[in-house]
């Protein structure tokens, strides 16, 4: 019994230290998270368009990437952070919405590690289009220029 009494104060001390990243923190680990699935994803599009040559290895690279960096801004839109960036006010006011496109966005990038590992271009050109699909969703609705 002590154990599960443990983990659970460990997971409530976890969840008030997450909860405590000041404004301006999570507003910056945001757009890092950003920037990384920024690089990966028009990496993986040069690839897929021809402007560079595909490379398994560094498409896998990327793919990685861009799976681990998409599960990170969600958690960084708390209340306050809409100053000094390119979020709209929209995503506060549709929460719900904003939250959906985010979880679609974040599998749609998650299937890519499996595609490029699985060697079909089909599927990666595929892919990568519906991850880019997803990303633009968002930025159209809840991203100023």
């Amino acid at each position: 019994m002590k154990k599960i009494e443990i983990a659970l104060a460990a997971c409530t001390a976890m969840a008030a230290a997450a909860q405590q990243v000041k404004i301006e923190d999570q507003v910056k680990l945001r757009r890092a998270a950003y920037e990384m699935m920024g690089l990966g994803l028009g990496d993986m599009a040069a690839m897929v368009q021809n402007k560079k040559p595909f490379n398994k290895e560094e498409a896998q690279h990327d793919a990685d990437l861009l799976a681990a960096a998409s599960t990170v801004p969600q958690r960084y839109f708390g209340e306050g952070t809409d100053k000094d960036t390119k979020a709209k006010p929209e995503i506060w006011q549709k929460r719900a919405e904003f939250d959906d496109k985010m979880k679609k966005m974040i599998a749609e990038a998650g299937k890519l590690p499996e595609v490029v590992r699985s060697g079909d271009m089909d599927a990666f050109k595929a892919q990568v289009g519906a991850t880019g699909k997803a990303c633009k969703s968002c930025h159209d609705e809840f991203r100023a220029k």
